[in-house]
């Protein structure tokens, strides 16, 4: 009896698709993208094998924005052929991404759910911190947030957080304010003092000391709070208004709260009854704080002049800075080039009561 012919083995299939997707990653790497093109279309295309391909085209220093932009076409017409998956759209959008086109990788993932696949939490999460930091338009970021909560992924607090930065970065101090006041607390997200100190800052910034006070309202009704720094906002939005008196006895309500006002507080007391004319009123807060024992160092000094210079008002305000420097309110001496740093144009007619020689310029 004879011996039979032995059968060759076939090849593992796993394995030989093992080495295409590696010689796709080879060829595209090395910037042989026609020849990864035709060897994708001649070769059983997997979603394995499309993954490999655009993986090796994304990481490429060659690769085109261009072509990246054009990805969800690409995407849409290789569905029958190679099916994209989840880990299709990671390495699309963190290209996009890097290549700062946000938007075009948000877009990119709204062809998900059409195609069955359930956007990722973390994928979206980095989407949406990109679109907020990489200058795409304030409202791509909130429209993409909405999106998020139709696919059923609720937006975290560091989510909500970059959203409203970016929203105040292009002056829509309402839309954050929306954001912090009402869309947080629909996804179950408590706003925190981080997310008040911004608004109340924008709206200062922009003239709007009603929205100051509806925000410091509304961040109280919420059980929050105040720090130094958000005192301080609000102690200087009263003064812009001109309601000095209302921020003379925040002062008071800063200590009953738990949170003493310390210089800085005192200073933009200051500061704010010197630009409405009242020296005198400025001098009797500064006296009030070195009753309590508060000496203005360098940083608190500085702010105290910043505004003063802002607004011209140092020499206005000679009275006032002399009771400081001279009388011992300081926590440091101050010699004459730090008197000229921080007072700047103005030490000339300042400093003569000071008895310090004015730095030239």
């Amino acid at each position: 009896m004879g011996v039979g012919r032995r059968s060759e083995p076939r090849p593992d299939a796993t394995g030989q698709h093992h080495h295409q997707h590696r010689l796709l990653s080879t060829l595209a790497r090395h910037g042989r993208f026609a020849a990864a093109a035709t060897l994708f279309c001649t070769v059983h295309r997997t979603t394995g094998a499309l993954n490999a391909l655009l993986a090796a085209l994304c990481c490429s220093s060659r690769s085109s924005p261009t072509l990246l932009r054009a990805a969800p076409a690409v995407l849409l017409r290789a569905a029958p052929h190679a099916a994209p998956d989840a880990a299709t759209f990671r390495i699309l959008t963190a290209a996009l991404c890097r290549a700062g086109q946000p938007s075009a990788a948000a877009d990119l993932i709204r062809c998900m759910p059409p195609l069955l696949l359930d956007p990722d939490p973390c994928h979206c999460r980095a989407v949406l911190a990109s679109l907020c930091r990489r200058g795409a338009p304030a409202r791509d970021a909130l429209d993409f947030l909405d999106d998020m909560r139709r696919w059923g992924v609720p937006p975290a607090r560091p989510d909500h957080h970059a959203v409203v930065g970016a929203l105040l970065r292009e002056g829509m101090a309402a839309e954050a304010y929306e954001v912090v006041a009402r869309r947080m607390a629909a996804d179950g997200v408590a706003p925190g003092l981080p997310e008040f100190e911004q608004l109340l800052r924008a709206f200062r910034e922009r003239g709007r000391l009603d929205a100051v006070e509806e925000a410091f309202d509304e961040m109280l009704l919420r059980g929050l709070v105040p720090c130094a720094r958000v005192y301080g906002v609000y102690l200087g939005a009263l003064c812009d208004g001109g309601d000095l008196a209302a921020a003379r006895r925040m002062l008071g309500c800063m200590e009953r709260a738990g949170c003493p006002p310390d210089a800085r507080a005192f200073g933009v007391v200051a500061a704010g009854c010197v630009a409405a004319g009242d020296v005198e009123a400025a001098r009797e807060v500064a006296r009030d704080a070195v009753g309590r024992g508060l000496r203005w160092d360098a940083p608190a000094l500085s702010e105290l002049v910043a505004p003063l210079r802002a607004g011209g008002h140092v020499a206005r305000a000679r009275p006032l800075l002399l009771d400081i420097l001279r009388d011992g309110c300081c926590a440091a001496p101050v010699d004459a080039a730090v008197f000229e740093q921080l007072v700047g144009g103005a030490s000339c007619a300042v400093g003569e009561g000071l008895g310090v020689e004015a730095v030239p310029r």
